[in-house]
């Protein structure tokens, strides 16, 4: 295969053409193919990826990290580096362009900090999440979907609908859906802190004029929009709009889970809600991690400061997603987490010249 992406950034979708993440999504499908039948990708012995994560990580860094020993590549993952603290990161990121092949970046900032970084690199930089974009974790939902579907380019005029807490996953997905041309159907509450701001709203549209101008995209707070759709996607319920602040709030803090529990909950992903769309096939994703129980240490503090039996029950249920909506829907979304990893293969090999 040859794709025009070599040497290549890869920071925001809105950067790509829908032939470039086409490429993208088809490579991806045969690597994860080859690995599966045990074929050798090391394609690029003697390359090597510095990695710096400013943001915790679980599935995205062993997906890098993996990938990188599938292409016969090194990985280095820094963690007590100058970078930042005592040497500026215009120069500490020139020394890494000295040194690697490929550099990715995971930060809670805005992706300026992303451009300026990539503006003095002299390497391709991939964005591992910032606040605007999630491009690696876009591509793994486009290739489960479409694997769920039935094949290459099946999401064409399918219908998405992003349910819940709308501060800031939608403005990915909206670029995911106008790029492959599929509807979005953003859905949730009134609340100003969990709605989809309107700058983002605003280029969401213009990407569908620009790629898919045959398709919808809309967004309300009515739950019945779900009716008719494909695949349900959600997200944690701990991010508020950056209209509201532009601070991601403390996992610790109680009220940033459950302090508008009344608002989010009837946008809450269940069977019940499932079942309202009609569609017999419709499955749901999550890009994990999911509050769908209090298995964990951040469910076990919410529940011992619960005020109150209702939310010690939302709780145990599960937040987001239900409990039993999510263990319907785990094969899926398991096979969403594990293709974080054929993806993200995928993108380095393109950059890289694959």
């Amino acid at each position: 295969m040859n794709s025009n992406l070599v040497g290549r950034d890869i920071l925001n979708l809105r950067d790509l053409t829908p032939d470039q993440f086409r490429y993208l999504i088809n490579l991806s499908w045969e690597l994860k193919a080859q690995k599966k039948s045990g074929v050798d990708q090391r394609h690029f012995c003697g390359k090597n990826v510095v990695a710096n994560f400013m943001w915790s990580s679980t599935r995205t860094r062993c997906a890098f990290e993996t990938s990188c020993n599938d292409l016969g590549m090194g990985f280095t993952y820094l963690t007590n580096s100058h970078m930042g603290y005592d040497e500026s990161m215009k120069d500490a990121i020139r020394v890494l362009s000295g040194m690697y092949d490929l550099l990715v970046i995971r930060a809670q900032l805005r992706e300026e900090f992303l451009y300026e970084i990539a503006d003095y690199c002299d390497i391709p930089v991939i964005n591992a999440l910032t606040l605007d974009d999630h491009p690696t974790q876009m591509l793994a939902d486009a290739l489960t979907m479409e694997e769920q579907w039935g094949g290459l380019g099946s999401s064409r005029h399918k219908t998405m609908a992003y349910v819940g807490n709308c501060s800031g996953m939608p403005y990915f997905y909206g670029r995911l859906c106008a790029i492959l041309g599929m509807n979005l159907r953003v859905i949730g509450p009134e609340n100003p802190r969990y709605r989809l701001r309107q700058p983002w709203v605003d280029e969401i549209a213009e990407l569908y004029k620009r790629w898919s101008p045959d398709c919808e995209f809309t967004v309300t707070t009515d739950a019945s929009a779900v009716e008719g759709v494909d695949v349900i996607t959600t997200e944690v319920w701990r991010y508020r709009s950056p209209d509201v602040s532009d601070q991601v709030l403390d996992p610790e803090a109680y009220d940033s889970w459950m302090g508008d529990v009344n608002d989010l909950l009837p946008y809450r992903v269940s069977s019940e809600l499932c079942e309202r769309t009609g569609n017999r096939d419709v499955f749901c994703m999550h890009e994990l991690p999911s509050v769908h129980n209090a298995e964990h240490e951040i469910g076990r503090k919410l529940l011992a400061q619960a005020p109150n039996d209702f939310e010690r029950t939302v709780i145990e249920e599960g937040l987001e997603i239900t409990d039993e909506c999510f263990e319907k829907n785990a094969s899926v979304i398991f096979r969403e987490a594990e293709n974080r990893q054929h993806t993200i293969k995928a993108i380095m090999a393109a950059v890289l010249g694959l």
